[in-house]
């Protein structure tokens, strides 16, 4: 029988270290809290901490889903799922000692937290798990439209912890509720017990530890895309080692075999699957094995910044009813590198992001489909372009056909190196590259003069292979 503590705080049940924290079957009993249905969308990260002892009801039986909670009880649930013991109690308050904590491991910085009892905002409890958790964001891409430039939300979103709302916001200055917060602390437990183990731990699993939805012929293409490398690496954002797997530079400092690399992306892939469930079950996207297996090596590939519905992937996903061709575009867009602080197309993800449109749309593993698709490379020597990469299947036209502007200039269409210009109804044949032309709107004596280039904005239409 569970012990309701005080109703005025959100309570735990400490364990010595990290408590486990298991995902809760729907119906494995009756609901428990008047106020906690099954078909809540926090029901089953409520109840998983419930049934683990971490989180209690009030003394009235309910759990009080949308009441926000305090800065103290946020302190103390973020810093104990995050695996840290629970510190000595202070007599000024009884959150005192989780304050002192985060102060002393630099979650928080001096003077931004200075009473315990009023809300805490998102993005002050972003700021604590992140740095709790020791993560940082790996893509120059912000999701959430209202938290441009916040590196501590955008790392939180990229593990699934922080999900945010289905319009691409997280409201990072309002306080959480008992729901939010539970939510967060639940994936804040998931995400720790799925770390990486230590280098010598890596022979202690097997892939049956491991239930993934991606399937083996996925696994083994992502293997094939990614190749083996058993030392850590600098990967244009990060450093990988094994099928590419993030670590830290020293992580593994004797390096790991193929096995132990094998074993290390399927601890990627299922903390990563999480975020890409969550995707697809936010918009109702059913897909089917094969079209999982594609999504799955773009998101290995590319991160999770791409679920952001304002972009084109994740929107042609959500509406549904797309053509062969908008689908590759969407995908094919992502095909970048930096190097040296210059953004680039790289020749080897335009290769992979071909085959996984090949196997999303035809469950073509083999790269040998009848089914071609053709780069097509938009660039301008001013203005910038709408994509600076896009691709077309052979022998369609190029529709969708993107644009190009510049303030003070009519954009006239796409020209090839000979001058042949590309339209919306050419057919594609082959790898192409084409340039902006221009009339300059401003300058009288232009007439009716053109003017092309063959750069973008952001020197982003070079193309190179790493």
């Amino acid at each position: 029988m569970k012990k309701h503590l005080g109703a005025a705080v959100l309570t735990l049940v400490l364990t010595l270290g990290l408590l486990c924290v298991p995902a809760y079957a729907a119906d494995a009993a009756a609901q428990v809290f008047p106020d906690v249905a099954s078909g809540d969308w926090y029901y089953s990260d409520v109840m998983s901490l419930y049934e683990a002892g971490v989180v209690n009801g009030f003394n009235d039986g309910t759990f009080r889903p949308n009441e926000t909670v305090t800065t103290g009880q946020a302190l103390k649930m973020v810093i104990l799922a995050a695996g840290y013991e629970a510190p000595e109690t202070v007599a000024s308050h009884w959150a005192r000692g989780y304050l002192n904590m985060a102060l002393s491991q630099k979650f928080i910085d001096k003077g931004e937290i200075v009473d315990l009892d009023v809300n805490m905002s998102r993005a002050l409890v972003a700021k604590v798990a992140a740095r709790a958790l020791g993560l940082q964001k790996t893509s120059d891409t912000y999701y959430f439209s209202d938290a441009q430039g916040d590196d501590n939300i955008q790392a939180l979103y990229e593990q699934g912890i922080l999900l945010g709302y289905s319009d691409a916001t997280v409201k990072p200055d309002r306080s959480l509720s008992r729901a939010e917060l539970s939510a967060i602390v639940y994936r804040i437990y998931a995400y720790v017990e799925k770390q990486v183990k230590p280098d010598n731990e890596l022979d202690k699993l097997s892939p049956s530890d491991f239930k993934l939805r991606t399937t083996e012929d996925g696994i083994a293409f992502i293997k094939a895309m990614e190749g083996f490398i058993p030392t850590a690496y600098w990967d244009y954002s990060q450093y990988s080692i094994g099928y590419g797997s993030s670590c830290s530079q020293n992580q593994f400092p004797s390096g790991i075999t193929e096995k132990e690399a094998d074993i290390l992306l399927r601890q990627k892939l299922d903390s990563m699957e999480d975020t890409l469930d969550a995707f697809l079950t936010k918009y109702g996207i059913t897909v089917t094995d094969k079209q999982y297996d594609a999504l799955s090596s773009f998101t290995y590939n590319v991160g999770s910044t791409w679920m952001n519905s304002n972009y084109r992937l994740a929107a042609l996903l959500i509406r549904g009813g797309y053509t062969d061709n908008e689908l590759a575009c969407a995908m094919g867009i992502w095909c970048h590198v930096t190097q040296s602080g210059k953004t680039l197309i790289s020749d080897a993800l335009i290769t992979r992001r071909i085959r996984e449109v090949q196997i999303f749309l035809y469950g073509d593993y083999t790269g040998k489909s009848s089914s071609v698709f053709y780069p097509l490379i938009y660039t301008t020597e001013k203005g910038k372009v709408e994509v600076d990469v896009a691709l077309y299947k052979e022998g369609t036209q190029y529709d969708p056909l993107f644009g190009a502007s510049n303030s003070g200039d009519t954009f006239l269409g796409w020209f090839t190196s000979s001058g042949e210009e590309i339209t919306a109804t050419s057919t594609a044949t082959g790898r192409l590259s084409v340039t902006a032309s221009w009339q300059s709107d401003t300058d009288p004596a232009a007439g009716t003069g053109t003017d092309t280039g063959t750069g973008t904005e952001n020197d982003s239409g070079w193309v190179t292979t790493p």
